[in-house]
């Protein structure tokens, strides 16, 4: 009568542990499955927040080429080329240039009444001046002797020095003009840069948040799994030690009721 309630105790918790171990194996898998679920919100919203440091960057770069491009101080239609040469001026101070040639330029006193006289340039006045200076002879023109003619310059000695005077008068202005604009310019990249900053801090703190509202769910559930997974392993662990107590007692037991046929 013992041995059959120790067999039918073996059957009881052979089942428990069969019934165990499927359940252990069933809470790994959904324990890996939401790992992994958890492992693609966090890769998701780490991607969402470098792409927002880059698409900040990219902002601010097009923002700072776009107003140098409006100056003229841009890579954009930009008639400056290292490659050419120490004269060359930027299309900054070529398009100041022609607006000072076109409007005119005050030179010297001409006319002798204290007044200096106004210099307007014609377009074919300004490209010959331009190119005279680029090419780096708008200069004292020097005759074949060697001899500096006064009041004469260029290649060919064709620019008189009102000429001369007005065009490098307002080369100098031009310069201190685009000195000044590229100060603007990068007070207002340093405040657009200042602006995105706290747009970025925005952004990242609203994908922060809505990363921990998809996060939260899923992490407790996590924990719940890994709460019912220790509980399972721990009465597993006890199942299976009681059954291999049981299993010693149920081999003692049919031991001790085979027949000795005399020899006990």
């Amino acid at each position: 009568m013992a041995f059959l309630m120790l067999l039918h105790e073996k059957m009881r918790l052979q089942r428990k542990v069969n019934k165990l171990t499927l359940r252990e194996l069933k809470l790994s898998s959904r324990k890996e499955r939401i790992t992994k679920h958890i492992s693609r919100v966090q890769k998701m919203y780490s991607s969402k927040l470098s792409m927002l440091d880059k698409q900040a960057q990219m902002l601010t770069n097009q923002f700072k080429n776009s107003i140098m491009n409006q100056a003229g101080l841009g890579a954009q239609n930009q008639m400056f080329n290292p490659m050419n040469g120490g004269y060359g001026i930027t299309s900054f101070v070529a398009n100041q240039i022609g607006n000072f040639l076109a409007t005119g330029v005050p030179v010297g006193d001409k006319d002798g009444n204290g007044k200096p006289s106004m210099i307007k340039f014609s377009q074919d006045d300004y490209n010959m001046l331009m190119n005279e200076y680029c090419s780096g002879t708008l200069k004292a023109y020097t005759d074949e002797n060697g001899n500096v003619q006064k009041g004469k310059y260029g290649a060919n000695g064709d620019i008189d020095e009102q000429k001369y005077k007005a065009f490098m008068m307002s080369l100098q202005q031009a310069q201190n003009n685009q000195s000044q604009a590229q100060m603007m310019i990068q007070q207002m990249s340093s405040q657009y840069e200042s602006n995105i900053s706290v747009w970025v801090e925005a952004q990242k703190a609203q994908l922060e948040l809505a990363q921990d509202e998809a996060l939260l769910p899923l992490e407790e559930e996590e924990t719940d799994m890994d709460l019912e997974k220790e509980s399972c392993e721990a009465q597993l662990a006890d199942a299976k030690a009681r059954l291999e107590s049981i299993k010693q007692a149920c081999s003692e037991g049919i031991k001790d009721s085979a027949p000795t046929f005399g020899l006990g």
